[in-house]
């Protein structure tokens, strides 16, 4: 018995398919294929559902295997990136199995406008990853040999205050630390897209974040990072990858149906259980207006309330391209959601 392993979700634009000629090939070498549904298409492949179970007289055996397949999976994501015409590409979750074909048209119906409000925000952009870490022992001498930064943690004729002195380093190092951060930013962001933060793996990173810049832009970007390596020569060490498949910007809630997903940027949206799309898009644009960064410096808030109004209209537009031709507005009731998308697929089969 073998079940369907879901490498990722890509557009089918009526164009040649990264999977034509059949040389693309999965876990264990396997020939992949693509599944259809509602202009999306998964690219899957057969997988042993036992396969990382451990095998008793191979101790490790799994993790190995599995390390071998993660690899995999993140190579066939790749060449879906560099071979698929500009398609957008959304990696799913490592492991995602459906039980068989009709199961991965489940799953897509499921998530249906999640996948397509990520796809066309991903159109044509990539993954770019910029790291920054500094010798942070370096970095305390230094601070230490100014002398003047400690000058706070004693009188003038006192012996040091180990508390002090310590509180005074951090206090220091982290204002160092944001000088460099917010001159990296100030020289990428207005490059990308949108920017993901990372986890940082030691004391010694100070900068770990991911970049969504559009493919026409990357020469640029490669430009700013070379030029920031050249002005903190010395001080600061970066690590640069990419392009890959955009795995920080490709979240998709597999729990979440379509109409949990439209219900929810409904309400963001302050919006009835039907509007028109010129209601949509003035509520949207009164909102925005009202929660924009710029008139609310005193509201913490702002910056991610205007976020989830992006993205709830981008979901939204979404859905109303989803609607037979001429429907005059939207309804957003449950029924009318879930039945709009078997219906489509009812006429498209």
């Amino acid at each position: 018995m073998t079940e369907m392993f879901i490498y990722a979700v890509v557009e089918e634009d009526g164009g040649a398919s990264p999977l034509d000629g059949g040389s693309l090939r999965g876990i264990d070498g396997v020939p992949l294929e693509a599944v259809s549904w509602q202009g999306l298409a998964a690219v899957v492949g057969p997988l042993d559902p036992q396969r990382w179970d451990e095998a008793p007289d191979l101790p490790g055996q799994r993790e190995e295997r599995l390390r071998g397949d993660q690899k995999r999976y993140q190579e066939v994501n790749l060449s879906l990136l560099e071979h698929g015409g500009g398609r957008g590409v959304v990696p799913l979750r490592f492991g995602l199995v459906a039980p068989d074909r009709d199961g991965v048209r489940e799953v897509l119906g499921r998530i249906c406008l999640q996948l397509k409000t990520v796809l066309k925000r991903l159109r044509g952009s990539v993954e770019l990853v910029v790291q920054a870490s500094w010798d942070l022992p370096r970095v305390l001498k230094e601070i230490r040999d100014e002398g003047a930064i400690l000058g706070a943690a004693s009188g003038a004729n006192a012996p040091l205050d180990p508390v002090e002195v310590g509180r005074a380093l951090f206090e220091a190092a982290e204002a160092r630390k944001k000088r460099f951060t917010d001159a990296v930013h100030a020289a990428l962001l207005p490059l990308a897209r949108q920017c993901a933060e990372g986890p940082r793996r030691d004391d010694s990173t100070i900068l770990n974040v991911s970049f969504l810049v559009e493919k026409e832009k990357e020469t640029l970007f490669d430009d700013a990072v070379n030029a920031l390596a050249n002005e903190f020569e010395g001080s600061l060490s970066f690590r640069y990858m990419g392009p890959l498949p955009a795995y920080s910007f490709a979240a998709i809630e597999l729990t979440q149906g379509n109409f949990g997903l439209v219900d929810g940027a409904r309400k963001a949206l302050e919006l009835p259980e039907r509007a028109t799309p010129e209601e949509i898009r003035a509520s949207y644009r009164r909102l925005m207006l009202e929660w924009h960064p710029d008139r609310n410096p005193d509201r913490p808030e702002a910056a991610a309330r205007c976020k989830e109004l992006i993205e709830a209209n981008e979901i939204l537009t979404a859905y109303s391209e989803s609607l037979p031709p001429g429907t005059p507005a939207c309804s957003f009731a449950r029924s009318d959601v879930e039945e709009t998308f078997v219906l489509k697929e009812r006429l498209q089969g």
